[in-house]
């Protein structure tokens, strides 16, 4: 459950989001709105190409992660 933390434009401050949960990104006048899963909708100061950058480097560092930690990402010894 990967968390992306975002900047809310209608009650200010940070929120953290599960990107598991987020259905699609939209931008309209001149805010991003992310809607998620049970109606949620979240006004937003990020754009939409800055929420899939951080969502993309979640996903890279989780299979980083687990390739590391599975020991595939060794080298054999000889």
């Amino acid at each position: 459950m990967p968390l992306i933390k975002l900047n809310r434009i209608n009650k200010g401050g940070e929120i953290l989001l599960n990107s598991e949960n987020i259905v699609f990104i939209e931008i309209e006048a001149r805010s991003t709105t992310v809607h998620m899963r049970k109606g949620l909708l979240f006004s937003v100061e990020e754009t939409p190409a800055a929420i899939a950058d951080a969502l993309e480097r979640l996903e890279v560092a989780r299979i980083k992660n687990a390739i590391v930690e599975s020991g595939l990402g060794n080298k054999p010894s000889a």
